[in-house]
């Protein structure tokens, strides 16, 4: 067996142990299930910190102010120019080191600068994300009733957007609490709306059970096919 084939297999016994410990706390919580979750999390923890800098801070920062993006040639010449403007980079980066200033009581005052700014750039880009989604919904929920197509009317897709307006509508009015209910027709249609909410939350719901369900059985799939046959290899069985 080579190198890469005894990783492999080891790599596979390893998350076959830690599946089986994970599902271990269906019986009650064990120190072979907190062994491997503090595992987990503590390989969480340290992953984070190496992608942003293997996939981030070193191409998109590091890499261009130190050059080495810029590939000298055997005859003198360079692939590129280097540019000193990223140099400019190093400026966000001190500010953003300010907030480490909160170990400081003296500059504490500092990280609080930083911590406003990033508090108010964060809500700007909610601010920016929430009209980004919900105006095309806005947009979207406008169906016309007749759908016409080249044959003429088109009565599947009319019936679909009838459907979905009289949903909409239903269930807007059962939140609209602006005027009383009493004896009014607003009233009397408002219940129809609970149903259908009922009707989404199940749809939502099964889609959660079935991606659930679907984890499961890649779970089940890895440790009968491929943990087991490792197990096998690695005892001498297969």
């Amino acid at each position: 067996m080579d190198s890469t084939t005894a990783w492999g297999s080891a790599s596979i016994l390893v998350g076959g142990l830690g599946t089986l410990a994970i599902f271990s706390f269906l019986i009650r919580e064990n120190p072979f299930y907190r062994f491997f979750e503090h595992l987990f999390i503590g390989i969480a923890a340290g992953l984070g910190p190496m992608l942003v800098i293997r996939d981030f801070l070193w191409p998109n920062v590091l890499e261009p102010i130190l050059g080495g993006n810029v590939t000298a040639f055997p005859d003198g010449t360079v692939s590129e120019p280097y540019q000193p403007l990223y140099l400019l980079y190093l400026v966000p980066m001190a500010f953003g080191c300010l907030y480490y200033c909160i170990y400081s009581r003296r500059y504490s005052w500092l990280a609080k600068v930083v911590i406003g700014f990033t508090l108010g750039a964060s809500g700007a880009l909610a601010i920016r994300g929430f009209f980004g989604e919900v105006i095309p919904q806005i947009v979207g929920s406008f169906k016309p009733l007749v759908v016409m197509g080249e044959g003429g009317i088109m009565i599947a897709d009319s019936i679909n957007n009838g459907i979905f307006v009289v949903t909409l509508l239903l269930v807007l009015n059962y939140f609209f609490f602006t005027f009383g209910r009493e004896g009014a027709i607003q009233g009397r249609i408002a219940p129809l709306g609970r149903p259908l909410l009922m009707v989404c939350f199940g749809a939502f719901f099964g889609s959660t059970v079935m991606a659930r369900l679907a984890l499961l059985v890649e779970r089940v799939q890895f440790i009968l096919v491929d943990w087991a046959g490792a197990l096998r290899s690695v005892l001498g069985l297969g």
